[in-house]
């Protein structure tokens, strides 16, 4: 099977982003699986690890706009091509500047990077059975191979990934032609958003099936008032709707490179982690907090709840960016309570990979709200650390997990709360969780064996689930 992905962002950079990240470990398992994949995206040069490695080996005109592309690789990133064109891609930003407004002609720059990989794919004879788009900066692979590139793409499936449906950018309907789209598809039912173009709904319209990161994620998103009426669109296009849980990268983020017992492992760990901080967990729970940009609501709950799960048998180990506006206050808590609460800089010289694998790997447990990121990967990276989650029942991964109870003792891995967002329910999962790590040992390390060993989801899981996905269109 060959398939072209056109992705907004992927490749070997310096620092990738969630999305890239998760690009760049599709595009490794479709290669492990045997498939033939062109993952395209933009040349940032000033973003890329050893540029000078890299080349150019096909110019062409992309058929959208008449622009020049050029196509460049390298020997030591051979599974990605990446698309250059000065004007749109030789630019400081992927998006625009921080916490500034993006780049308003975004549209334009990534509709041409749509055509350009249609364009490459066509000159060069590639013959796929596939299109996958990621996110709206490859929303619009869809509709233009059915406009601009029908002679060659026409009848070729498109499939489109929402990493983040909350992601999305819209023009004004002036634009529509300069982006390939038909007119006839600007309404309530096509892409029309309050008057304008979305280019989130143009990538699920001309989709053949719409992939999100994970199965609650699908169903949230189905059952949740979203902001501007979002939600009936996307409800009366429920049946191409699919959950494929994004998975991890376990040579990555299991900790127990030596092949110990895990619980010979997690307590090693515990031990080299309390050296690492100089900290005494001093026999407590060690719970672990990471408050990213996709943490969502977890410092709220938290916050609320603080000073009752200080009084539990649990050192709070809160994983923090010193920018963030919240530094201070857990600051000052850890400062007045040091025996309670450790605050690490999530923006330290180390590497952040490691130092997060580590922390999760010394920890008992991971105290995650509901939170932003739909594939809640920091969920599985905690699992693949031997380490528990207490989260909502709601949150993306929360389908595939099983709640602790005495019934359920032998296949627990989690402790979940109805409602992530009431503080007394998250409270009460801390609870339940400090009582069984005191009083029931055995289940405890019976948990620990389950998220460990008995949950182990890598990309090629996912990867084999769009795969079987693609094959039951008869691909």
């Amino acid at each position: 099977m060959n398939i072209l992905v056109v992705s907004p962002e992927a490749g070997n950079w310096r620092k990738t982003s969630p999305l890239a990240t998760a690009v760049n470990r599709m595009t490794d398992a479709f290669a492990s699986a045997g498939t033939v994949v062109l993952t395209c995206s933009p040349f940032f040069k000033n973003l890329m690890v050893d540029v000078d490695s890299y080349h150019c080996i096909y110019s062409g005109v992309e058929k959208l706009q008449g622009k020049p592309y050029e196509i460049w690789v390298s020997e030591k990133d051979p599974l990605h091509t990446y698309i250059y064109n000065e004007e749109y891609f030789g630019r400081p930003y992927v998006y625009g500047p921080p916490q500034s407004a993006p780049y308003s002609d975004n549209h334009i720059r990534f509709a041409f990077l749509a055509s350009a990989a249609l364009a490459y794919a066509e000159e060069t004879k590639f013959e796929c059975n596939a299109i996958l788009g990621h996110e709206w900066g490859g929303a619009l692979a869809g509709a233009l191979s059915k406009t601009t590139y029908k002679d060659f793409a026409y009848k070729i499936p498109f499939f489109f990934t929402v990493h983040n449906i909350t992601y999305d950018f819209h023009i004004s309907s002036n634009e529509i032609e300069k982006i390939g789209l038909p007119r006839k598809d600007y309404n309530m039912d096509g892409y029309e958003f309050w008057g304008k173009v979305s280019l989130l709904k143009v990538g699920i319209l001309y989709a053949t099936k719409v992939l999100f990161p994970s199965p609650g994620y699908r169903d949230a998103m189905l059952n949740t008032n979203l902001p501007g009426g979002i939600s009936g669109f996307l409800n009366r296009n429920a049946d191409k709707l699919i959950g494929v849980q994004f998975g991890v990268s376990y040579q990555v983020w299991d900790f127990n490179k030596d092949n110990l017992p895990i619980k010979e492992a997690k307590a090693k760990a515990r031990t080299q982690l309390q050296s690492q901080l100089g900290v005494d967990f001093d026999g407590k729970l060690v719970l672990y907090v990471h408050l990213d940009e996709e943490a969502g609501n977890t410092s709220e709950t938290l916050a609320t709840i603080l000073s009752d799960i200080a009084r539990l048998d649990i050192f709070i180990l809160v994983g923090i960016s010193s920018r963030n506006s919240e530094w201070t206050y857990y600051k000052d808590f850890a400062k007045q309570y040091p025996d309670v609460m450790y605050v690490q800089d999530l923006d330290s010289e180390l590497d952040s990979t490691f130092q997060l694998r580590d922390t999760l790997a010394g920890s008992d447990a991971l105290f995650a709200a509901n939170l932003r990121e739909p594939s809640s990967s920091i969920i599985l990276k905690a699992m693949a650390a031997g380490t528990l989650p207490i989260t909502g029942r709601t949150v993306g991964v929360s389908t595939m997990l099983t709640h602790y109870s005495l019934e359920t003792a032998g296949e627990a891995n989690a402790f979940l709360a109805d409602d992530a967002n009431a503080p007394h329910q998250m409270l009460r999962c801390a609870k339940d969780a400090v009582n069984v790590y005191k009083t029931e040992v055995a289940d405890w390390d019976k948990c620990v064996v389950n998220a460990y060993s008995g949950f182990h989801y890598e990309w090629c899981r996912t990867i084999s689930k769009y795969l079987l996905i693609f094959g039951e269109l008869g691909l």
